[in-house]
């Protein structure tokens, strides 16, 4: 076996860098599109926990391990680095394997969050996925540095600095704007709700799961418990896994979201999962905001992840003149990132979905008829756009790399022959 690994310890060593960085690169990048997403997350460990912290504490933890995963990933899928990041990527394993292990055995949430909402796989599959990355990592420990990667040790620092302003701008555009790529259900250029225009006479029946101390327990529309319990999730009985995560909006205990959500010719969503964090000097922009749709004979609605208290509160603060609405804070969450967030709809269907603070307070200070029209913005085009750019530039510096070791191991075999003919040679003298 021992020599069986040493006679194809180069194929192995790539095999396994290509599995490992692969894995490492798609999980630090699916959470660093959705950074938004990733901060919900470890916001439900802790909560979970009971170890609750600030959002810009959470924020940078996520985005530092984002960023972490995904650059070593590239190292070892490059070859970059190669004692430092097989041995970092080894640590790093060594602490999510007990961690992993107890999310399986105590199932304190329902999926890890490893790979964002882009690929969902149960507690178990993250225990055996990483128990299989952890026997690559301790074989790559002790031979990853015996096989040459893709640069030499001189480009790297180049390489790596390309790739951290690779994945910084993906994570800043996701947190001030949207997720460049949208792995949620509620996605533009389709209807917010489907069941709205299709809807059954029968009115739909939900059960809703909500968590205490660990324990997750499913409740009834009649006997929802106290204050003690988190919400967490909520399906409709007997419904199609589309039609389990239809966003429902409150008037009081009324479900009017066929009204609410009813499609119209201009109608904007102000959605407001938490009051907390919010910058009440935003207000501002969605008054004029507001004033500009009315105008154009549209619509603005705003739902909030709060009781009418936390409603009320807002319209007292925000003088808010549109019509206000409650809806499961979660719900609200998944259809568009932020602490305050913007959908703009036209005939039910969603044009475009943008945090607040994306939009300049100036927007609407000379607006026209395409103010809003000029708001959308293709964020899977701009993925694609910064990928081939990272890609196409890496490509370069590796040409570069590759180049310059043409031109080093040129001089090296031209200053070979010449101690060759000196030796043979050596006065100098001219053979005739």
């Amino acid at each position: 076996m021992t020599d069986f690994l040493s006679r194809h310890r180069k194929a192995l060593v790539w095999l396994f860098r290509i599995f490992v960085g692969a894995t490492f690169i798609i999980s630090g990048l699916t959470k660093m599109i959705d950074v938004w997403g990733f901060v919900y997350k470890i916001e439900q460990y802790l909560s979970v926990w009971d170890m609750p912290q600030t959002r810009s504490l959470v924020l940078a933890v996520a985005m530092a391990l984002s960023g972490i995963e995904f650059l070593l990933g590239f190292f070892m899928i490059t070859g970059c680095y190669k004692r430092t990041s097989a041995w970092l990527m080894t640590l790093i394993m060594l602490g999510m394997l007990p961690l992993t292990f107890y999310i399986w055995v105590a199932d304190p949430v329902s999926d890890c969050g490893c790979f964002g909402d882009f690929l969902v796989i149960s507690n178990l599959a993250t225990f055996l996925k990483n128990v299989v990355l952890m026997v690559m990592l301790i074989y790559l420990a002790f031979n990853n540095s015996k096989v040459t990667g893709l640069f030499t040790a001189y480009s790297q620092w180049l390489v790596a600095f390309v790739a951290f302003l690779y994945i910084l701008v993906i994570g800043l555009f996701g947190y001030h704007v949207q997720p460049l790529i949208d792995f949620r259900p509620y996605k533009v250029g389709a209807p917010l709700i489907t069941s709205v225009s299709s809807a059954d006479d029968e009115e739909p029946r939900f059960v809703f799961i909500y968590e205490k101390d660990g324990s997750q327990r499913e409740f009834g529309e009649e006997e929802l418990p106290d204050s003690t319990w988190t919400f967490v999730d909520r399906k409709e009985v007997g419904s199609t896994p589309d039609e389990e995560r239809a966003f429902a909006v409150f008037d009081g205990d009324d479900d009017v979201t066929a009204e609410v959500l009813a499609p119209d010719s201009v109608h904007v969503l102000l959605l407001i999962p938490e009051l907390n964090d919010i910058d009440v000097s935003s207000t501002y922009l969605v008054n004029e905001m507001n004033r500009y749709v009315e105008s154009r004979g549209g619509r603005m609605t705003g739902v909030m992840g709060t009781d009418d208290e936390g409603l009320e509160l807002w319209r007292d603060l925000s003088m808010a003149s549109y019509d206000l609405f409650t809806a499961e804070n979660t719900a609200i969450k998944e259809i568009a990132r932020g602490n305050v967030s913007v959908v703009y709809m036209k005939d039910g269907i969603i044009r475009w979905k943008r945090s607040l603070d994306s939009i300049d307070s100036d927007t609407f200070a000379s607006p026209d008829d395409l103010t809003l029209d000029r708001l959308e913005y293709s964020g899977t085009g701009y993925f694609w756009l910064l990928t081939l750019v990272f890609a196409g530039v890496e490509l370069l510096l590796w040409a570069i790399d590759r180049s310059g070791r043409a031109v080093q191991l040129h001089f090296s075999r031209r200053k070979s022959r010449n101690t060759l003919n000196k030796s043979e040679n050596p006065e100098g003298k001219s053979e005739n």
